[in-house]
């Protein structure tokens, strides 16, 4: 009876092939708690239409509650670009407002460029949003350094300390639209919390 077991325990081993070492997710990022902020930087942008940069405020309130505020040449004198759940409204210098439903075809349409607001809330965290993301590499903190997603090609750079969080402080994002190809760096100067 021992050797009749032995033998099927061993006949059971013997047919289990090796798993592959299992590589642990990230945990999770005391950034993913992080809702309210305000942003002072800077934002370049490089298009078939528009070279240029801008002052940029970016006054956060919740995932679809937020004040964009460019200034300066890329600005063109002063973009507020505002989200609620209502909807998104461009405001441009002296121009009557613009409204959409999604702010990156407003952008597109306004600018000349697309300006992802959406997926932005949580890349400026250095976060992947939500939904389809690809060719994610982590440095060895687990802080993300590059990432596809949504159709664009992200580099994230420049990890610091803010108070309880660390946040990057340069992306460069670059996508390739039905103008062309567009480029934008966002450097991140300020986090007020």
């Amino acid at each position: 009876m021992v050797l009749i077991l032995t033998a099927l325990l061993l006949g059971a081993c013997a047919g289990q092939r090796p798993q592959p070492p299992q590589i642990p997710a990230p945990a999770a990022s005391p950034a993913a708690q992080l809702q309210h902020w305000t942003i002072k930087g800077k934002l370049g942008v490089r298009s078939p239409n528009e070279n240029g940069s801008a002052n940029l405020t970016w006054q956060q309130q919740a995932a679809s509650d937020y004040r964009i505020h460019l200034s300066g040449p890329l600005g063109a004198g002063s973009t507020v670009i505002t989200g609620s759940p209502a909807g998104i409204r461009l405001q441009r210098g002296g121009d009557p407002p613009m409204e959409a439903r999604n702010a990156e075809e407003l952008t597109t349409q306004t600018l000349g460029w697309p300006l992802p607001v959406n997926e932005m809330f949580y890349w400026v965290r250095g976060l992947a949003a939500p939904g389809p993301a690809s060719q994610q590499q982590r440095n060895a903190q687990g802080q993300l350094q590059s990432l596809q997603q949504a159709g664009w090609q992200l580099i994230f750079s420049d990890y610091q300390n803010r108070g309880a969080y660390v946040l990057p402080t340069r992306i460069n994002a670059s996508t390739q639209g039905a103008a062309g190809p567009v480029t934008v760096k966002l450097i991140i100067k300020e986090w007020l919390f």
